[in-house]
Formats: structure tokens, C-alpha cells, sequence
């Protein structure tokens, strides 16, 4: 088999671009490449290949990378013509790739729109909603509680979570609360003159927005916390036996113990950007919202200030981590841009310094954040990205000169030593690569997420983890004077946009409805599950019985074993979240 590898969606005009020649059998390039208008069929540019040394265990071919970052058509057109790039072999065979469109902010003109109906084909209704209106807690508390609204959680999770990945206190992914977050993020891009949109898309993004923080705010417990996950169930330590054996984790006495804080969410399992979303939602009136401006503000001031002084309660081991501090970092950016108290500044502040203290210098340029008081990497499946973007936030609102360079400084680090670690091994495809710990204290990196880390045996994808990064890499890169690593910063994030959309080894769109050879999510063999048009499967991991492997579970012929293949094709919430984000700080 040849076949070129491509962003099956397209490439905006001035994005690093890249393709890759994969050839799994005995033939071989002549060593150029040519791009070709597909109407006229002119070459209209022309280009080397470079051959990569072998990735790692993936046994997948050989991999030949194109770079055509330099051809730039259309830049300022919203459309364009369609390409086709052609390698020509050494026995005279043509090789050709699909159509591809590369003008303007194609990805944005493409996809943005259909991620956001995504959203809005998310929302809970029907009996689901009915039940969530009166809904009662499992597990011995008295009570019911109305809190409908929200997301669904992913196509075969009928559940709406802040989190529900609490029990190891180390990969408390955001859920539906970063959902609110970001689209009030992306709305403040749209306020700030950036997007060519009128009145009606910005009208979606705020109507998601409000129906979130509506949902939020019906998520309050009367204590100030948030019920983290829904229907109001115990937490995930009731779910998985044997939590004392994880490398570094204390189980608390009271852990079985059904006990009110035990439904209800820390800082880092939801609290903190709930906090921020409220925060933002005072800022911005709208017809449908079901609370005022002020409600929404005092309820956020209310809750972060309980769960500052009570976070411990809610957290598995009675202690506060990094994801405690950017959380909270991120409420009280939101909470002074609203409130415009030097307090909440102050605390600000405070959580910044914190988030710093947690930096490991690597040498003089590099380094990486822990997750506790040890020396454990924080890195994360979903959201390693959120301290450099938390970090970077804070800098917005910071007038102090020395403390806004100290704060570019620890990001530019951070994001020096990912690039490090994701090129220094043969990485055709820059999928970068993440410093990890397991379960049993060992620390390596890899392409991957481990299978043992202190969450198994939960392990997935990691779609959301690089799209997080992409975004980090992309908010960085607007703030550096340094050219070259800019150029460097939007790469990498180039690199994890087009991987989730086809430019990976099983030249696989990962955004359902788009591209090609989407895959099927089937549970027993039965598509209850089928994806949604336009949100985003879990993605590729290393292989089931090899950590230097790699894994795509699409189809049942893929791996006749696995007959429920949802850590490969189950759409996830914060996949989706990202992935807006990341195309959100490309406009500048």
C-alpha cells in the first residue's frame, strides 16, 4: 500500500502544512513531490521528501513527510480551489492524494460551525431532562434536586459531569463546566473584532454559553459546592476496588463513607471553572438566560469562597494539587474581570505563585510542572494544556511587569521542554509526546498515555489532551517576539489540529461526518452508540499488549477481540471543547 496522508478538512493559508507519504510495501519515492491545481492540473509547487527513521514500535510503513508551508493561495478568500498532491515513484507509478481546499481560515469556514450544532445536538432532553428535574441521590442522601440541562457526556455516556474521573485525584478532566468556559472564551475572540461573523453565529456561541451556566447554576449544592456528576451517584472510588495501591495517593478514612461532600465537587473536579463560568456569565446579559447579571456573580463569589476554605473536604486524599490551584487560578481571573475587587487580584496572585511552585527545571530553558508536593509530572488524557492557558490568562489581567515576564517565562519553559520531548525521537506526524508517571512510581515518555497509571484500568485516547496543548501552544505563540519559535508554537499546534483530522497513520478523520474513514463506535457488536456529525472520537492510543505500539479499534475487523471499542471511537465532550479553543486563538 501508498497512500498520501493529509488534513482531510484542509489547511488554512498561512498554517505550517504538512503531508505524509506512507508505504507499506516495496516501492519507493524518486524523491519529490509536486502540488497540483486540480482544474488546470499545472504543478504549482514543487517540493523534497524527507524520509523518517522508524516510529517507535507502530510497524505502519515507512513515512515520507512533505512540507509545503511556503505555498500560501487565497489567503484572503473564505474559499478556494482544490489541490492535489503527487509523488511520483521510482517504477514510474503516480501516487496522488484526495482533494484537498487550502484558502483563507478553511478549518474555521469547515468545522467550527458543525462543532457548535454538535454541542446544541448534546443538550439533554426528552425523559432524560424530565428525570434530571426531580432527580434523587444514590447512596443513602435524602433530597432531590432539580438540575437539568447540560450535555450529554459522550455518545455512550447519558451522564452530565463536571468530572467523573475523581477517584486518583490526579485526572479530574473538565467536562461540562470547560464546555461554558471556553464558549465565553470564544465569544470574548468575537467581542474583540477578530472574526468575520455577524449577529446570529455570536448569538449561538452565547445561547450555549447561558444554557450552561443556567445548568450550572442549578447544579449549586446548598453547602456553595457542585454536584459533580449526574444522576447524583457516589464517587468513582465505589467503582474501582484496590485505590490504596496508586503510587503516591493517600485514601482517606472516610472515603466509603456516604457522605454529603462525597456528591459534590473540589476545585479541581469541576468547582473551580464552574466558578469561572459563572464569573463570565454576570458579564453578559442575554434574553433566554433564567438569572441576572447580579445572581450569577453572587453565586460565584459564594461558591469559590466556600471552596477555597473547604476544597480539602471534597478531594480523595484531603489535600489540594496543582489542578486545585490553575482551577482555582482560573475562577479568580474571572471572578476580577467581573467584580473588579483587588482582592479577588490578590488571590489571583496567590494561585498563579502556586501553580509556579510546582516548576521542575529540567536546565536553563526547560522544564515541566509536578502534580503535587513531589516530583510527579502532571500530565493528563485530557487537559495538560489548562496550566499554561490558566498561567497565561492570569498575565491578561496582571499590570505588574516582573510578574507578567516571570509568568511568559515558566510558559515559554514549559512548552520548550513538550517540543523537546516530542522531537526527539522520529515523530513524522509531531504528535507530541508526554513525560509521564505510572502507578508503580516509574517515569518514562512516550507517544501514549500509559495503560497503568494510577486511573487504570481507565485509559483511552487522548484527542482532548493535544488539542489542549495546540491551544497553549497557540496563546503562547501570540505573545512571543522570538520568530522562530513562534513558527515553532504553531507547528506543534498545526500538528495536533491535523492529526485529529486525518494526518495520522490510519488516514482517519477523528471528527465524525468529516473527511474519511471515520470510525464506528460499537458496544457488543451493536451500534447503539453511532457518533454524532461533527464531535470528535477518543483517538489513537499505543497498542493494547505493547506500550511502544500503536492502537486504532475502528471497526470490528480492526481487533476482533474488543467488542466494546469505546477507548478508540466513543465521542467525549472535551475533545470537542478543545478542539474550539484551539481554532479559537488562531485568529489574531
Amino acid at each position: 500500500m501508498v497512500r498520501i496522508l493529509v488534513n482531510q478538512i484542509g489547511y488554512d493559508s498561512d498554517d505550517t502544512k504538512q503531508a505524509v507519504l506512507q508505504i507499506t510495501d516495496t516501492r519507493h519515492p524518486s524523491g519529490e513531490f509536486h502540488i497540483i491545481e486540480e482544474l488546470s492540473e499545472s504543478v504549482v509547487f514543487r517540493g523534497a521528501l524527507k524520509k523518517a527513521d522508524p516510529v517507535a514500535r507502530w510497524n505502519k510503513g515507512d513515512f515520507y513527510t512533505m512540507d509545503f508551508s511556503s505555498f500560501s493561495p487565497d489567503r484572503k478568500n473564505n474559499h478556494g480551489r482544490n489541490y492535489i498532491i503527487r509523488v511520483p515513484l521510482k517504477n514510474g507509478d503516480l501516487i496522488s492524494s484526495s482533494p484537498i481546499e487550502i484558502y483563507g481560515n478553511v478549518l474555521e469556514y469547515k468545522t467550527l460551525s458543525s462543532v457548535m450544532y454538535y454541542f446544541k445536538s448534546q443538550r439533554v432532553t426528552g425523559e432524560y431532562e424530565k428525570i434530571d428535574r426531580n432527580i434523587a441521590f444514590l447512596g443513602g442522601r435524602e433530597g432531590r434536586v432539580d438540575m437539568h440541562g447540560g450535555w450529554n457526556d459522550a455518545t455512550g455516556d447519558i451522564g452530565v459531569h463536571l468530572t467523573h474521573h475523581s477517584k486518583s485525584g490526579y485526572f479530574n478532566a473538565q467536562q461540562g463546566n470547560l464546555a461554558v468556559f471556553v464558549f465565553y472564551k470564544f465569544y470574548d475572540l468575537i467581542e474583540e473584532s477578530r472574526w468575520d461573523y455577524h449577529a446570529i453565529f455570536k448569538r449561538r456561541v452565547i445561547d450555549e454559553a447561558s444554557y450552561g451556566a443556567d445548568w450550572l447554576m442549578r447544579r449549586r449544592a446548598p453547602s456553595g459546592s457542585f454536584y459533580k456528576t449526574g444522576p447524583l451517584r457516589l464517587p468513582d472510588a465505589y467503582e474501582l476496588p484496590d485505590v490504596t495501591r496508586k503510587c503516591g495517593f493517600e485514601q482517606r478514612d472516610d472515603q466509603e463513607k456516604p457522605a454529603d461532600e462525597r456528591y459534590e465537587a473540589s476545585l479541581r473536579s469541576g468547582g473551580g471553572y464552574a466558578v469561572a463560568s459563572l464569573a463570565m456569565a454576570s458579564r453578559y446579559p442575554y434574553p433566554a438566560s433564567e438569572y441576572s447579571a447580579m445572581e450569577y456573580l453572587a453565586a460565584a463569589k459564594e461558591s469559590f469562597l466556600h471552596l477555597e476554605a473547604y476544597n480539602s473536604r471534597y478531594t480523595p486524599d484531603g489535600k489540594w494539587n496543582i489542578m486545585d490551584e490553575y482551577s482555582a487560578l482560573e475562577a479568580t481571573i474571572e471572578l476580577y474581570k467581573s467584580d473588579r475587587e483587588f482582592g479577588w487580584l490578590m488571590r489571583a496572585r496567590k494561585y498563579a505563585n502556586a501553580v509556579m511552585s510546582h516548576y521542575v527545571a529540567i536546565n536553563s530553558s526547560e522544564g515541566y510542572l509536578s502534580h503535587d508536593d513531589t516530583k510527579r509530572p502532571f500530565f493528563s488524557p485530557a487537559e495538560e494544556g489548562a496550566p499554561i492557558l490558566a498561567l497565561l490568562h492570569y498575565r491578561e489581567i496582571e499590570k505588574d511587569e516582573d510578574r507578567r515576564r516571570k509568568v511568559f517565562d515558566m510558559a515559554t519553559s514549559l512548552m520548550r521542554h513538550l517540543i523537546t520531548t516530542t522531537d526527539k525521537v522520529s515523530n513524522p506526524f509531531g504528535y507530541v509526546r508526554e513525560f509521564w508517571q505510572n502507578s508503580r512510581c516509574e517515569r518514562g515518555e512516550s507517544f501514549f498515555f500509559p495503560h497503568d497509571s494510577d486511573d487504570a484500568p481507565w485509559w483511552q485516547g487522548e484527542n482532548a489532551r493535544i488539542l489542549s496543548i495546540a491551544a497553549a501552544a497557540r496563546k503562547l505563540s501570540s505573545i512571543t517576539d522570538d520568530e522562530f519559535f513562534k513558527v515553532r508554537l504553531e507547528k506543534l499546534a498545526d500538528d495536533q489540529v491535523s492529526w485529529v483530522l486525518g494526518l495520522n497513520p490510519f488516514d482517519s478523520c477523528m471528527m465524525i461526518g468529516k473527511g474519511r474513514h471515520n470510525p464506528d463506535y460499537y458496544f457488543r457488536h451493536k451500534y447503539d452508540f453511532i457518533g454524532v456529525p461533527s464531535g470528535i472520537v477518543n483517538g489513537i492510543t499505543s497498542a493494547i499488549d505493547d506500550a511502544m505500539g500503536i492502537e486504532f479499534v475502528a471497526t470490528p475487523e480492526d481487533n476482533p477481540d474488543v467488542d466494546d471499542n469505546w477507548r478508540w471511537a466513543e465521542e467525549w465532550l472535551p475533545h470537542a471543547i478543545w478542539y474550539v479553543y484551539a481554532l479559537a486563538l488562531k485568529r489574531r
